[in-house]
């Protein structure tokens, strides 16, 4: 039995081949049906993120299982099965486990360190747990896969600072004011404002407004953070006297916040405004800042924050690594673990089944004295027996040694010819 990892990631196949291998959550559990019916899959994980789609298996068989992937992906989805056998790539043994400890802990994500991947990895498990595909082996080597996340970013740096554009614009305003108990007004419902809206939405006495071309979309985004209210983009200049800070994020052509569209709002006002532009087109009139209130960024303001952070996080990558290759160097010393309880095992029954007839030989020159002499001689039999195991059970747990050496296994099949029955 093997450890064998089959899948795609943003490093090896490009966006739009990989969107087309994505499987809904009905997809991936009619999978792990499939693979729970395979006597060749022991153990099984889907792991689905938004730059990778992974298939973890624990397997004797590890070719059989890479078509049997191909087929399934095939299955779920039309044209899958030929892009995933372009693009799949193919780890086993404990490189699969060093690279699943990594994922966990966001060294191989796009964006270094990001902290979401971990969740994804423990709702893969979930995923497997529920259709009885994870058991002992990978119960344990995904709870240390948790474990190893964690400590990464506890220890380190790793998710230091805000290394996209929404979350360094919200990093920006918190610097330049205080946030809370604020006006605040995204301009899109997009992904770079979802991103926001998230964190901003959890802040106290604060209050959201969403704006954005499609009132409908807004609203549908309100409803996943559940805050804020709706406006039009038209709506914008009607309440722009009342907002402390404007973040924009949308793929519009031309500025939706012009000076002549804001003038009116604006010309008289005391109270500073901060506006943030993470648009490429921008969104905002560089000439607002005409009005003294204003204090406007873009997204060039924002770039060398980001490569500050990020600069940051890579220097954390070395001791990352090494907190990952000691989880990993942990899970190997207990897999090699089950392979010498079998050994040790065996060992001790038959050991103490020579001492019991040994014992059994010589108790009848102790049945005339004391009735516990019989019982006694047989504890003393398998304490001795015990005894004399002690040194070779030591050798095989690897006590003394690394288990992993090939002189220890030769001695472990030693062991086993000197003492045990085939």
């Amino acid at each position: 039995m093997d450890f064998v990892l089959y899948g795609i990631s943003h490093r090896d196949c490009p966006i739009e081949k990989r969107e087309l291998v994505v499987f809904s959550p009905h997809q991936r559990s009619d999978m792990l049906k499939k693979m729970s019916g395979e006597t060749k899959i022991q153990e099984a994980v889907i792991l689905q993120t938004c730059n990778r789609t992974e298939f973890y298996f624990y397997t004797d068989d590890e070719k059989g299982c890479g078509d049997f992937a191909a087929s399934l992906a095939g299955q779920m989805r039309p044209g899958a099965e030929v892009i995933w056998k372009k693009f799949c790539r193919k780890q086993t043994g404990m490189d699969v486990v060093g690279h699943l400890f990594e994922v966990a802990a966001g060294l191989d994500s796009q964006m270094l360190g990001e902290s979401q991947v971990l969740g994804q990895v423990k709702d893969a498990y979930s995923e497997s747990v529920a259709h009885k595909m994870s058991k002992l082996i990978f119960n344990h080597l995904f709870h240390l896969a948790f474990r190893a996340g964690k400590a990464v970013r506890s220890k380190t740096d790793i998710n230091c600072g805000a290394v996209s554009v929404a979350l360094a614009a919200v990093e920006l305003a918190k610097k330049t004011m205080d946030l809370e108990g604020s006006k605040i007004m995204l301009v899109g419902a997009g992904q770079n404002a979802s991103i926001a809206a998230k964190y901003l939405s959890k802040l106290d006495n604060s209050e959201l407004i969403i704006a954005n071309r499609s009132l409908s979309n807004a609203e549908a985004l309100i409803d996943r953070i559940g805050k804020g209210h709706a406006i039009k983009l038209t709506g914008i200049p009607k309440v722009l006297d009342e907002v402390d800070l404007v973040i924009s994020t949308t793929s519009c052509e031309l500025p939706i916040i012009t000076y002549q569209s804001v003038r009116k709002s604006l010309s008289g006002r005391k109270r500073p405004l901060i506006a943030i532009d993470i648009a490429v087109p921008r969104n905002i009139d560089p000439k607002i800042c005409k009005f003294g209130c204003v204090k406007l960024y873009d997204i060039d303001d924002l770039k060398g924050q980001i490569d500050r952070n990020m600069k940051k996080r890579r220097c954390e990558v070395p001791k990352a690594k090494k907190i990952v290759e000691k989880f990993a160097s942990g899970f190997e010393s207990w897999m090699e673990g089950l392979n010498v309880v079998p050994v040790i095992a065996r060992l001790n029954q038959e050991i103490i089944h020579l001492a019991h007839n040994e014992a059994a030989r010589y108790a009848k020159d102790f049945k005339s004295g004391n009735h516990n002499a019989e019982e006694k001689l047989k504890l003393f039999a398998e304490s001795l027996a015990r005894k004399i195991l002690a040194e070779p059970i030591n050798f095989i747990k690897g006590t003394d040694y690394k288990a992993s050496d090939p002189e220890h296994k030769q001695a472990v099949d030693l062991i086993k010819k000197m003492f045990l029955k085939e």
